[in-house]
């Protein structure tokens, strides 16, 4: 009798051990998962900055060469990036709740 509560007591400790390292491979392949989503979105972003930059730097200089002025180009152009700021900065809360509802489409995507 106790050679068989002491088999359940073994498988049953078997059974319990085996669900645990599921659920910590799983967690760690969710980690894992996540982490590459993040290092993409950062180097993406990154790139993506950099050719703004590019792009706006080239369109003041244009600007400049079509006004044959050797600053009003990057005035302009800062002023289109200051009005930007500001809608930016005045639509917070749909932006906020935009950005969120995007990071659950793409952490609870399958």
């Amino acid at each position: 009798m106790f050679e068989k509560i002491e088999e359940v007591r073994n498988y049953l400790f078997k059974y319990l051990e085996t669900r645990l390292d599921l659920i910590k491979t799983e967690t760690q392949e969710r980690l894992e998962n996540i982490a590459i989503r993040l290092i993409y979105l950062v180097v993406l972003l990154l790139l993506a900055g950099l050719t703004g930059i590019f792009l706006f730097i080239m369109l003041a200089v244009g600007i400049n060469e079509w006004l044959d002025s050797r600053y009003l180009g990057f005035f302009v152009v800062f002023g289109l990036l200051a009005a930007g700021t500001v809608f930016w900065a005045g639509a917070g809360r749909q932006v906020q709740q935009a950005v969120r509802q995007l990071l659950f489409r793409v952490f609870n995507h399958k």
